[in-house]
């Protein structure tokens, strides 16, 4: 018995994730890093404590209220962020990108917290008995750093979602935005933690 075949249209080949994957190498990288960096805070902190020293000198002024206003406004971004990935992912390119703006305001929030935090501690770099100035202001400065590319990064998202780049059919990369955003929270939390909360 014979029957009659269809010449049925080739399926579309499948899209690479190429931004996804190498954003997960850059997350594993900046953990790595970050790691290290909390592996020295601790040990030098612990190797001071030991002797009975203290580790944060007496003048300084560590505040746990803008660390505390930080770790709020991240984990409020994650929310946010979140918001973004499911607009796109239902071809709501309006709210993704008012989701997009939100976070970067947020951002820009968490800068300038950081920033004002700094210019109250009262920390000066290579003075004193322990090595807490020069640890903090690396740990706190590297993170910035990475906070601003992570800002750049979600806004060049935005920017190729509100040019009609990403809808419903390709999220990658608003996606990968997120999982940097969202590793970039995890990370504030052990700073919050480790630095300002166990200081």
């Amino acid at each position: 018995m014979n029957m009659a075949t269809t010449n049925l249209p080739a399926a579309p080949p499948a899209r690479s994730r190429n931004l996804l994957v190498s954003v997960g190498f850059g997350i594993a990288a900046v953990l790595m890093y970050f790691g290290g960096l909390f592996g020295v805070y601790l040990r030098e902190r612990s190797q001071v404590r030991s002797v009975g020293g203290s580790w944060i000198p007496d003048k300084a002024h560590i505040e746990l209220t803008p660390p505390g206003m930080i770790i709020w406004t991240l984990l409020i971004s994650v929310a946010v962020m979140q918001w973004a990935v499911y607009s796109i992912k239902r071809d709501d390119r309006q709210h993704a990108l008012l989701a997009v703006g939100t976070t970067l305001a947020m951002g820009a929030m968490v800068l300038v917290q950081h920033g004002w935090q700094l210019s109250q501690m009262n920390l000066v770099a290579d003075e004193g008995p322990t090595t807490a100035a020069t640890l903090i202001y690396t740990i706190v400065g590297s993170y910035m750093v990475a906070f601003i590319i992570g800002m750049i990064f979600v806004a060049l998202m935005g920017f190729r979602a509100l040019a009609g780049q990403y809808s419903s059919r390709q999220t990658d990369g608003i996606v990968a935005a997120s999982l940097y955003w969202y590793s970039l929270v995890f990370i504030y939390f052990i700073i919050w933690i480790a630095v300002f909360i166990a200081k």
